[in-house]
């Protein structure tokens, strides 16, 4: 039997990065993911390569199911949005009227990355947190989940820390910069792989890009980059090193750090101990 094969053009979904992809259909499934030729985001992450195998898992949930086994044995029956609303509001409220409202947690999450806390401090005007329009209007304050590095703390803690919001990110210059310094990220396997073609781009320009980390990593071999290889555990050795040359020699703006900072003179006395002599014996 002859089967149909089509090309179409898109933007992968799995990430917020829009890598331009082409989608190849073999009988109107999906056969693989191709990076898009002769686009700026013409590129491909691993998890892209799988797309397949994620859409096409055969343990994919679809559909809502009720446990009609024993807890652990594994036995469900498929039941209806409509069944499950209704069980749920049952069961909520029963909950909440014999042990009261804080005796509910939701753990919270999606296939890409988990939302636990974003569902606990959703940014103002935003309508995807059901914490906000659940699990807080029952009485209940216990959304979790596990903190995802790349959005949890990139994403959410750090802008919040810094800018008082959450995703207002600092924009890296990769296009445009002398001095790529790649630390505590592996853009060769980690989604949006959109700053690895970057990195690739700066150094065909002249860019000098360096690599910290513990070992030798795909980053690092994939784009033939300066490796500063240290031991596990010393980089906050290192960043106080840093902080102490920039400061003893004044490689920093005075006038910035004046107008915008809290508490420089306090860093200043602190990493004044961290010399390259004893953060070379620290980070080896």
């Amino acid at each position: 039997m002859a089967t149909s094969s089509e090309i179409i053009p898109t933007i992968c979904g799995i990430c917020d990065a829009g890598c331009a992809v082409d989608i190849h259909l073999v009988d109107g499934k999906i056969e693989r993911l191709t990076p898009m030729r002769n686009h700026p985001h013409g590129i491909i992450c691993p998890r892209g390569t799988r797309v397949a195998e994620i859409v096409y898992a055969p343990d994919r949930l679809l559909y809502p199911q009720r446990r009609v086994g024993p807890r652990g044995a594994g036995r469900f029956e498929r039941i209806s949005w409509d069944e499950a609303y209704a069980f749920w509001v049952e069961k909520l409220q029963a909950l909440k009227a014999e042990y009261g409202p804080e005796s509910i947690c939701m753990y919270t999450g999606r296939g890409n990355f988990e939302f636990g806390v974003q569902e606990t401090f959703p940014p103002a005007g935003t309508s995807e947190s059901s914490a906000s329009s659940i699990l807080f209007p029952f009485g209940s304050p216990n959304s979790t989940g596990v903190g995802a590095l790349c959005f949890v703390a990139y994403g959410m803690i750090a802008p919040q820390a810094c800018y008082g919001e959450h995703y207002r990110h600092v924009s890296d210059d990769l296009d445009n910069a002398d001095l790529i310094l790649i630390w505590g990220a592996n853009p060769a396997t980690d989604s949006p792989p959109t700053n690895l073609a970057r990195a690739k781009n700066a150094l065909r320009r002249g860019a000098r890009v360096v690599v910290i980390d513990h070992r030798r990593s795909e980053t690092a071999k994939a784009i033939r980059a300066e490796w500063l290889g240290i031991r596990p555990g010393t980089d906050g050795a290192l960043a106080l090193g840093i902080c102490h040359v920039m400061i003893q020699e004044k490689l920093y703006d005075a006038d910035f750090v004046g107008h915008w900072t809290h508490g420089f003179a306090e860093l200043a006395d602190y990493v004044a101990a961290f010399t390259p002599a004893r953060v070379e014996a620290i980070t080896g």
